[in-house]
């Protein structure tokens, strides 16, 4: 009785892609295809029928349906919760039958399991904190005091890229004012500093403001954006994620960055984090790794005994290099920039390739200054990696120790009970209690437009729940019996069938 429900239920399924899913080209209509939205149905009806729809729409590059379900999660959060050996016999059967001349453009069971390899895999974090201190994916550590607009890290699919605004606070320090992201073709600008538009959000998307107030943000594409304390936590519907933790020193607004991939993944990495190859010694490459820096081992700024060993003339000619050659390498350009901009500016605007006047270093410190910022930075748990970096911030700057954070992964203590109907979900529809963070985000002082003229009028939208939306997609009407029925024929409200092409970038924020 059982396979006979599972065999309407996937019958049904494919008729209801029809209606709500991206069309499925040749090969998606496969066998292969056919028993994986069998085996995600039989796991549960609802939820597995939402990452299918999501996990197709992710291969060809669509706007992913609307969850209907309480879990306010992205389809990897979602995939990684299916029990162990379901994920394994998925995996297995994907190796073992998408192969060959018909099945290798299945996109849709490639991405699944480039998908499910992710939940078995481990995790790695770069670092861009204070005055910018670097580390990257490989534990290289380095002082970028450097000002300007950068390739942070980059995938080699093109669906993550992080890029960091660095502006000075003096002439010889910068700090981290801005964060841009491609999340998975959803552009996102976080502002702590010199926002495009007087608003009271630090956070756009797509060139408009919005606001997060207790619950999780639903991007198109499948990501999520939530507040936990002073951290934004941005996650990608394929499990990579960034903590912007926003900080205040001196009455100066910026960020440290943490950022979060996968140690065995298919992607390749570029940008100031490095490779992600685990080899430290050649995160100092430039873009088309055609210079040849200083060996790593030899001249890092932190923590490595051969520098120690080094004189400080030698480590601030390394620092010169960092600053000028390397940083001109990975600075981003008006066609590259995910950045929105205010009237009159761009990434030139913000860029200063004359600084730092002097690089100093923690050596620059007397033994007094060092004993006593080392002391604090040890009291918080600062790790040895980033110890150099923590003197530095404290001993110039007195900016507070700021241990990696680590906030609770979104799927802990989640239990998917069975659903006996589908619940709409929405940005616009909230299902559960609101989330209540441990405090809140740091409030952002109004920024003095740079250049004097009339900021451009830009509208917040907000919902009854006070949770704000951007040009929310109407709810869809689900009408479900037993297990998974046909959609209303007559319910136009499909997902968006266009490519997640990032928006205009040098486009005036604020319309939309």
């Amino acid at each position: 009785m059982k396979n006979i429900l599972l065999f309407f239920s996937l019958v049904l399924l494919q008729d209801a892609y029809s209606q709500q899913a991206p069309v499925m080209d040749s090969n998606d209509t496969s066998s292969v295809t056919k028993n994986i939205l069998f085996e995600l149905s039989d796991w549960d009806p609802i939820r597995g029928l939402w990452l299918s729809q999501s996990v197709m729409a992710m291969s060809s590059s669509q706007v992913i349906p609307d969850r209907t379900f309480a879990e306010e999660l992205t389809p990897y959060e979602m995939l990684s919760l299916l029990p162990k050996e379901k994920r394994e016999d998925l995996k297995n059967y994907i190796e073992t039958n998408n192969s060959g001349a018909q099945q290798t453009n299945n996109s849709f069971a490639n991405l699944l399991l480039a998908l499910i390899n992710n939940t078995f895999c481990k995790t790695i974090q770069g670092r861009s904190f204070g005055d910018p201190h670097l580390k990257s994916f490989d534990n290289a550590t380095y002082s970028f005091q450097t000002v300007g607009e950068f390739e942070l890290s980059k995938s080699s699919d093109r669906n993550f890229e992080i890029q960091a605004r660095q502006k000075a606070q003096s002439d010889n320090f910068s700090l981290n004012s801005a964060i841009a992201m491609n999340v998975y073709g959803d552009r996102i600008g976080f502002y702590a500093e010199d926002a495009p538009s007087r608003n009271i959000t630090p956070l756009f998307l797509n060139g408009a403001p919005i606001q997060l107030h207790g619950r999780t943000y639903f991007l198109p594409h499948g990501g999520t954006i939530y507040l936990n304390g002073s951290n934004y936590i941005v996650s990608w519907p394929s499990g990579e994620s960034v903590i912007l933790n926003n900080r205040t020193s001196v009455g100066t607004n910026f960020i440290n960055v943490t950022v979060t991939i996968f140690e065995c993944g298919n992607q390749q990495y570029s940008g100031l984090l490095g490779n992600a190859n685990k080899n430290m010694n050649d995160d100092f490459n430039g873009r088309n790794n055609n210079q040849t820096p200083p060996v790593y081992q030899a001249f890092s700024t932190f923590g490595n005994p051969v520098m120690q060993q080094a004189s400080i003339i030698a480590e601030k000619e390394y620092l010169s290099y960092l600053s000028q050659n390397f940083a001109d390498d990975w600075r981003v350009t008006d066609m590259t920039t995910l950045f929105d901009y205010s009237s009159g500016t761009n990434t030139a605007y913000f860029t200063d390739r004359r600084f730092p006047k002097v690089h100093l270093t923690v050596a620059d410190l007397n033994a007094n200054q060092q004993s006593n910022a080392r002391q604090r930075c040890e009291a918080m748990g600062i790790s040895p990696d980033e110890m150099g970096g923590c003197i530095f911030d404290q001993g110039y700057l007195n900016i507070g120790p700021n241990p990696v954070p680590s906030p609770s992964p979104a799927t802990q203590g989640v239990v998917l009970n069975k659903l006996e109907r589908p619940l709409l979900n929405t940005n616009t529809h909230q299902i559960l209690d609101a989330k209540n963070p441990s405090g809140e985000a740091l409030p952002i002082k109004p920024i003095e437009n740079p250049t004097n003229e009339k900021p451009i009028k830009t509208e917040i939208k907000t919902n009854d729940n006070n949770n704000t939306i951007i040009n929310p997609r109407p709810p869809i009407e689900i009408k479900v019996p037993n297990i998974i029925n046909k959609p209303d024929p007559t319910n136009t409200n499909k997902p968006i069938n266009t490519s997640p092409v990032i928006p205009n970038k040098n486009a005036k924020p604020g319309k939309g």
